[in-house]
């Protein structure tokens, strides 16, 4: 598995500001937008790197499986079941906020019309089978990018929400 943390140093003093003006429910829901932002790049190479079959082909039931598929001899899989299964989700850390890029999810597991168990497969490969990565390319080119996009939008909500105090405090003042 793929498992990379970024630690952003230097939004001490952006944080710092949040935090006075907003309540930890917001600043927890804004860092997940940004977050989010930020990731957008990322998510959209790797589905744009995600290998697709060039035409719809059968998938056949075997072993102790087939049990369960009486009658369902074969099943029609259309191409491109990779790339609807790659999604991103919020990531609970305790004390921090995180996104994840996921193929499938915990709730898709056991669905096989949206779980494509075989990213792995592609993306480190197997014995007969040469690895094709599309999940570590596009992580190491945006990293960087992503990493300047959730300061960009960091900073926009901390203006914001100053700009908004401010114009609240010159209102009451002027009452």
């Amino acid at each position: 598995m793929i498992d990379v943390s970024v630690r952003v140093d230097g939004l001490d003093d952006l944080t710092q500001q949040l935090q006075q003006l907003e309540s930890l429910g917001k600043q927890k829901q804004l860092t997940q937008n940004a977050l989010f932002y930020a990731s957008k790049p990322m998510l959209d190479e790797v589905k744009a790197l995600a290998p697709k079959a060039e035409k719809a082909y059968y998938r056949y039931w075997k072993g102790r499986k087939s049990d369960d598929y009486a009658g369902k001899e074969r099943k029609l899989v259309k191409p491109g079941k990779l790339k609807k299964s790659i999604k991103r989700r919020r990531v609970k850390i305790e004390g921090s906020a995180a996104i994840g890029i996921y193929v499938g999810g915990t709730k898709w597991l056991n669905d096989p019309n949206y779980y494509a168990f075989y990213w792995r497969f592609l993306e480190y490969g197997t014995p007969n089978l040469p690895a094709t990565p599309f999940i570590r390319p596009s992580f190491d080119k945006h990293k960087e990018q992503a990493v300047e996009r959730f300061k960009e939008r960091y900073r926009e909500y901390v203006n914001k929400i100053t700009q908004r105090k401010n114009l609240e405090a010159g209102v009451s003042n002027a009452s």
